[in-house]
């Protein structure tokens, strides 16, 4: 697979994206369910994970199957005159002694992928629906998720309690959706991710005022990971909120992050996808941060 250094400031161009999306009313977060699951590469079948997964994720493509120009070749097959490829993106690591000390230095890395409806010159094998009983499914993830904090129903306004360990979330029959019923508690159960017998998010340990740093960045990861686990099992996400209030809210601090760290979407993007492998119980290679 032909790699590129980072010539581009992918930081930028990722922002700009997320910023974009935004200015034209659509939270970056929102997924909408593919009915072939999640993006993934055509070749290999892995889904794509962190800032890249939300970002293939939210193509209008019908297929979320992507290919390397070099797989292409190798399939027999060319890119369609005019197709745009997407920069996939990943950390590498330098390593160099100093001081009798290993030094690591890690620096970000991108490649190019083409959906497989820009392919042409070859046979694809495309997937069927994806067909799951998504309630079942919501409930396997929920009662299947390792050390999971006390879930207590009832009450009218969703929260995680990091001082007791315990998840609130309103009855499930005071949904309109089961879908909105799932979203929610995903939600409480990925600001959970950050007690300190699991993951130990600092921005989940202490208070935070809303509106704050500390809250948007804990907020932020919670809902991206909330993206993912609906993915996961299926079902569409309606929690998310694209009033023009939620819009501006998210646009202002999002401004004010991105200028003080250009970093801050990318690394908030993989402590979701921690947060969203741990409730998951699963153990994958390290996402896109920085050590």
């Amino acid at each position: 697979m032909r790699t590129t250094s980072e010539k581009k400031d992918m930081y930028a161009i990722i922002n700009n994206m997320i910023m974009d999306k935004l200015q034209n009313g659509k939270a970056p977060w929102r997924q909408t369910w593919n009915d072939f699951g999640p993006a993934r590469n055509y070749v290999s079948k892995k889904p794509y994970r962190g800032i890249n997964a939300l970002i293939l994720n939210n193509t209008n493509f019908e297929y979320p199957l992507y290919l390397t120009f070099l797989q292409v070749k190798e399939l027999g097959g060319h890119i369609k005159k005019g197709s745009k490829s997407i920069e996939v993106i990943y950390w590498k690591t330098l390593e160099f002694e100093n001081d009798e000390k290993i030094k690591r230095i890690p620096f970000l890395r991108y490649y190019n992928v083409f959906n497989i409806d820009c392919v042409e010159g070859v046979k694809l094998k495309l997937p069927t629906k994806y067909v799951n009983d998504s309630n079942e499914y919501c409930e396997s993830i929920i009662h299947d998720m390792p050390s999971k904090p006390t879930i207590q129903h009832g009450g009218d306004e969703p929260c995680y309690n990091w001082k007791e360990d315990k998840v609130k979330v309103p009855h499930r029959d005071n949904f309109i959706l089961s879908d909105e019923y799932y979203a929610t508690l995903f939600h409480e159960l990925a600001h959970s991710t950050g007690h300190e017998s699991r993951l130990n998010r600092e921005t989940c340990m202490k208070p935070a005022v809303y509106g704050s740093r500390d809250y948007c960045k804990e907020e932020l990861v919670a809902e991206i990971a909330t993206c993912f686990l609906c993915g996961e099992a299926g079902i569409a996400n309606n929690i998310i909120d694209n009033s023009s209030a939620y819009i501006q809210f998210w646009l202002e601090r999002l401004t004010h992050m991105l200028r003080e760290d250009n970093k801050a979407f990318v690394r908030a993007s993989a402590l979701a996808q921690k947060a969203t492998d741990f409730i998951l119980n699963r153990i994958e290679e390290s996402v896109l941060q920085e050590s």
